[in-house]
């Protein structure tokens, strides 16, 4: 066998029906869609029928879709988009509330709105997906004024209570942003039973073009734009419209909300496979999350005895695609934020792996992999002069 590609939570291959549907607009229809000829209202029709798709697929409004550039984008919008309108409306220092688990695109923007008046504040998930869900009562009075919450934890599949925590703020009228980047085709999201006031996502995690993104904004929910130039995007978003991709990211949902029934069951038999194998291989490895609810595509492993930077590019060396962790923390020797708040102290004895399964994935490979990764982990301990 070739090469072994386990990383798509940090991207996966470009699905080929969404290649097709991309195919025209990157080729052939070159129309702006603000331009008034022929080539700018084929151009216009397909956006607006890529956006009420979307919105379908979604179970929201067509006028609820924002197409932006990556679920990066899609967050910082939402953060500092509220934070601005908040600053606009003179409410002095407000309260912005995120769980500590969050992805840097969150944790992040969060400080940057620091500047626009906001104090950020956390609560606790433990490593069993308890969470400290803060009341309506308690929103109220702490001044939050948004609340941020992922759907699915990056690192270790970690499924959140997020509709808990939606009729929460619900009740205290506080807007809630749901970072679904690693949920979306993986669980349920049903947005038309939570009242969620934004959702993001993004593109490449599905199958779809890298750099596009969605803004699920609710209607009455007020942002500020972060850049200007345009009316583009209902005036959050200027600049020309990436059609192509937008179609590509609608097609990408599509095929994954229609083949999840299907698919969420084969990853997870998948994962559950290679995690008893390498448990089972590997003495002290430790299951992140391990007793929580997850998804089914993402496995994240402590093991003990390994430096916490190598094992990735010994896994590299021999054609196995994997991180240890978050994308956005890749070559970082630090315990990421995530794993420090569900293991404390304690996550610095373990050198953390994360394998991801996505719609290429095979038994074949998951097979190959369980083959081939506990001895390289020996190989790595024996070097280091620690030998199981």
């Amino acid at each position: 066998m070739g090469t072994i590609y386990l990383d798509h939570a940090a991207t996966t291959p470009l699905r080929p029906e969404v290649a097709a549907a991309m195919a025209p607009f990157l080729q052939g229809l070159v129309g702006n869609p603000s331009s008034v000829h022929r080539w700018g209202r084929a151009a216009r029709s397909a956006l607006e029928d890529a956006r009420e798709r979307t919105a379908a697929l979604l179970r929201v409004r067509s006028d609820e879709i924002r197409f932006v550039r990556g679920g990066t984008e899609s967050v910082n919008v939402a953060v500092l988009g509220r934070a601005a309108w908040l600053r606009e409306r003179g409410d002095g220092e407000v309260v912005f509330l995120r769980s500590r688990l969050e992805h840097s695109a969150v944790r992040e923007s969060m400080d940057a709105a620091g500047a626009l008046g906001v104090r950020s504040e956390t609560f606790e998930v433990d490593a069993s997906g308890r969470a400290d869900l803060p009341t309506a009562r308690e929103l109220s009075a702490r001044g939050v004024e948004f609340v941020s919450c992922q759907w699915v934890n990056q690192e270790t599949g970690m499924i959140l209570p997020v509709p808990d925590l939606a009729r929460e703020c619900n009740a205290a009228g506080v807007p809630l942003h749901v970072d679904a980047v690693q949920a979306a085709g993986r669980i349920p999201l049903e947005l038309d039973e939570h009242p969620i006031a934004m959702v993001s996502l993004s593109g490449h995690k599905l199958g779809g073009p890298r750099s596009t993104g969605i803004l699920v904004l609710r209607k009455g929910t007020e942002l500020r734009p972060l850049m200007f130039g345009g009316g583009q995007e209902r005036g959050l978003r200027p600049g020309t419209e990436d059609v192509a991709g937008a179609v590509g990211i609608a097609r990408a949902l599509d095929l994954s909300l229609d083949t999840m029934e299907v698919e969420s069951p084969r990853l997870a038999d998948l994962r559950a496979w290679l995690e008893a194998g390498l448990v089972g291989a590997i003495p002290g490895t430790r299951v992140h999350a391990g007793g929580a609810s997850r998804a089914p595509h993402i496995l994240g492993l402590g093991i003990p005895d390994l430096p916490m930077d190598v094992l990735p590019g010994a896994l590299d060396l021999e054609g196995i695609g994997a991180s240890a962790g978050s994308a956005c923390m890749s070559g970082s020797t630090e315990v990421s934020p995530t794993l420090r708040a569900l293991y404390g102290d304690d996550a610095s004895g373990y050198a953390p792996l994360r394998l991801s399964l996505g719609w290429t994935t095979s038994a074949e490979e998951v097979s190959e992999a369980l083959r081939k990764i506990p001895p390289i982990v020996e190989r790595i301990r024996v070097s280091a002069g620690v030998t199981s």
